[in-house]
């Protein structure tokens, strides 16, 4: 225990729900948050003597001391009890779960930014060799994330591509296309909270582990849509500051065999990087359409022109690069962007 000074000193403890420990517990010092408890129930705070501790954690008992001393604080928090027909129901796992990943997407950096983005696109046949399509970069503007939503919104992420290069050849085989948005893909990933509101309420499995280094969740469910689909949703956080690593979520369409897979990643509570893959089998053939992105903050003022179109449906409709495509090559170099392959 480290002292500040006569009165003020770090104050660390415990919480549990009685046997283990409680992962995201509020921890207030005189109604003031000033953090949470990590995968393993930990916490430590600036506190003085006489300060008030309050542990508030969603459906158990508020536990309330008066600081008369420095000493390690083991607290153990009482779930509430909820009577339906006579059957005591209490909650903890569900809750859990639910309060970190609240707690992990709050954190996440919401005011309005500019960005550079690198996007590539690719395409597997059969499981085979990716097949580049085209890669370019592109400006991004996206408004404050408290009025960005998912679909429906007039507030919505503007992509201007600056530069493209078409990397297949048109004098060989079938030119290949098909429907891309990053646009949609960028949201998606600033917004992460969207996935767990779309399964939340209909969980069929859930699990939360963790190490020295992070904690995992893992939801499996199905979406209350019109065709059958399936899913398996991970967030990966920081088991320390509980903030948001990389995130994945993984749905099959059953009827049709459609499955996408989207993996984020996240650096400084900020998007950072995005694979999307959308994977579609048909006789015996599947086909596998890939969008990488990679996200470069940067300043400087909104730009006048935002030329991206959805309805086109590839960076191979917009102005290419001629030449070697030097300038893509050096930025990929720059920022140590390599080939992936996917599924």
């Amino acid at each position: 225990m480290t002292k500040i000074n006569a009165q003020s000193f770090y104050l660390t403890g415990h919480v549990f729900d009685g046997k283990a420990p409680l992962t995201g517990a509020s921890i207030l010092i005189s109604n003031k948050h000033v953090g949470n408890s990590d995968a393993s129930g930990y916490f430590e705070v600036g506190a003085k003597l006489g300060d008030t501790l309050k542990i508030n954690f969603p459906f158990y008992e508020v536990a309330t001391l008066i600081l008369t001393d420095s000493l390690h604080k083991k607290i153990n928090l009482t779930a509430k009890t909820f009577q339906l027909d006579d059957v005591q129901v209490n909650f903890n796992k569900g809750k859990t779960i639910d309060s970190l990943l609240n707690i992990s997407f709050s954190q996440l950096k919401s005011d309005p930014f500019n960005a550079k983005v690198f996007l590539r696109q690719s395409v597997i046949q059969n499981d085979e060799k990716v097949r580049l399509l085209n890669e370019g970069l592109l400006s991004v503007n996206s408004p404050d994330l408290k009025e960005l939503v998912v679909v429906g919104s007039s507030k919505k992420v503007k992509l201007n591509v600056d530069y493209s290069c078409n990397l297949i050849n048109t004098k060989v085989g079938p030119r290949i296309t098909y429907g891309s948005n990053p646009q949609i893909k960028l949201r998606l990933g600033l917004l992460p909270g969207h996935f767990y509101e779309l399964v939340k309420l209909n969980i069929t499995e859930k699990s939360i582990k963790s190490d020295s280094v992070n904690t995992i969740i893992q939801v499996k469910g199905n979406l209350a849509l019109k065709e059958k689909v399936e899913v398996s949703y991970i967030w990966i956080l920081d088991q320390k500051t509980n903030a948001l690593k990389q995130s994945q979520y993984y749905e099959q369409y059953v009827n049709k065999k459609f499955f996408f897979f989207y993996d984020y990643a996240y650096r400084d509570y900020e998007l950072y990087s995005a694979l999307i893959s959308a994977k579609q089998v048909i006789g015996r053939n599947s086909y596998s359409t890939n969008d990488e992105i990679f996200i470069f903050k940067q300043s400087g003022s909104d730009s006048g022109k935002w030329n991206f179109d959805a309805n086109k449906c590839g960076l191979e409709k917009y102005v290419e690069q001629t030449g070697n495509c030097d300038e893509l090559k050096n930025f990929k170099t720059k920022h140590q962007i390599s080939a992936r392959s996917f599924f």
